[in-house]
């Protein structure tokens, strides 16, 4: 019976095994970067997309600093800091930052040439050195020098038409000159330094701001020149000591300039470019906090000394003959000048027209000579 008992037991437990289902499968172990599990979780990651990051908030796109039709910011306002336009290079020697758009070169002719970056910043550089020692000023530390592409540089800086070249109190900005050498032009660069190197100074009268940067960049304003002699006038000094020459009227602005450039020749003449340093310290001592400091500084420097006396130097300077019949005769007629290249080394003297030709070589004398009917 006992027996009998226990086979019905053993009975009911198999019909129960086939009747309830047994424990669900274990997961199936990883089998590491490859594989089927790989798969399966590359796929499942793919499916949860990760929190995309906060979108940066721009910067205002910077203004650009109002020039009003100088070449130079006011000399009375502060330095400021340098905007180098975004997708603009840059290299950096030795606290001088050049800055230029990498655009294609489209050559105009057999000697153009790109920009040079690296050798530009190294000789601007020493033009920096050059410009310190001219004006007896501390070398100044950092610049950054800007090249827009040719067909971009009026449009993007506002500068003068008349203008390759500025100096916004934080940049030198040039246009790129593909026919010069290192892409730009040289005498556009140097006077836009000076400009740099001479603003830690403060208020400075426009005479000796704009004549020193006529300096050192070299090329004298030939025609101006002798248009000023062909002339005389009456031309008041006073008017080239204010801080800006943007409160002349437009078309005295040529004539300005060239004024300027013919009072630091006077300084030059006098006492060298010792004498341009001692005008320098002369405008230190007396303060340059306000746009009245250095108004006098000329009448200091040179009292009694007004345009006439500044003109006749200045014949006897180019010409070596002073206002009278001789000069008269030589301005009347053609004129051959060599020295074209720097203001301090101008030389000219009258020739005879030729009929075959308004301009031309003179090669006879030593040095050669560009001679024109119609300066």
């Amino acid at each position: 019976m006992i027996v009998g008992l226990v086979g019905v037991c053993a009975l009911l437990w198999l019909l129960r095994a086939e009747v309830e289902p047994g424990p669900p499968p274990a997961p199936a172990r990883d089998t590491g970067a490859t594989g089927d599990g790989g798969a399966a979780r590359a796929s499942r990651a793919a499916v949860v997309p990760a929190p995309a990051p906060p979108m940066p908030e721009l910067p205002q796109p910077p203004e650009t600093v109002e020039l009003r039709g100088r070449d130079t910011v006011d000399p009375c306002t502060g330095l400021s800091e340098a905007v180098i336009p975004a997708s603009f290079e840059t290299v950096t020697v030795d606290g001088v930052t050049v800055a230029w758009r990498p655009v294609p070169l489209v050559p105009q002719g057999p000697s153009d040439v790109a920009v040079a970056p690296t050798a530009v910043a190294y000789l601007v550089h020493g033009l920096l050195a050059e410009a310190a020692a001219l004006t007896g000023t501390p070398r100044r530390e950092r610049i950054t020098v800007v090249i827009y592409p040719p067909d971009a540089f009026h449009a993007e800086t506002r500068a003068p038409r008349w203008s390759d070249g500025i100096y916004d109190g934080g940049a030198v900005r040039v246009a790129a000159r593909p026919s010069a050498e290192l892409g730009v032009e040289i005498a556009g660069l140097r006077h836009e330094l000076l400009h740099a190197q001479l603003h830690p100074l403060g208020c400075m009268p426009s005479w000796l701001n704009e004549g020193t940067a006529m300096y050192f960049a070299g090329p004298p304003p030939v025609r101006t020149w002798i248009r000023m002699l062909r002339s005389p006038d009456s031309f008041a000094l006073g008017d080239l000591s204010i801080a800006s020459f943007v409160q002349l009227p437009e078309e005295s602005a040529e004539r300005a300039y060239a004024e300027s450039l013919a009072m630091v020749l006077y300084i030059v003449d006098r006492g060298g470019e010792a004498g341009l340093r001692a005008a320098v310290q002369a405008l230190r001592a007396d303060g340059t906090g306000t746009p009245r400091a250095g108004q006098e500084l000329w009448d200091r420097l040179y009292p009694g000394i007004g345009h006439r006396a500044l003109v006749e130097a200045l014949a006897h300077r180019v010409f070596g003959a002073g206002p009278g019949s001789e000069l008269d005769a030589i301005l009347r007629g053609a004129i051959c000048c060599h020295g074209l290249r720097a203001a301090g080394e101008l030389r000219c003297r009258g020739a005879a027209p030729r009929a075959d030709r308004r301009r031309w070589m003179d090669y006879t004398a030593t040095p050669a000579s560009v001679c024109d009917a119609a300066w």
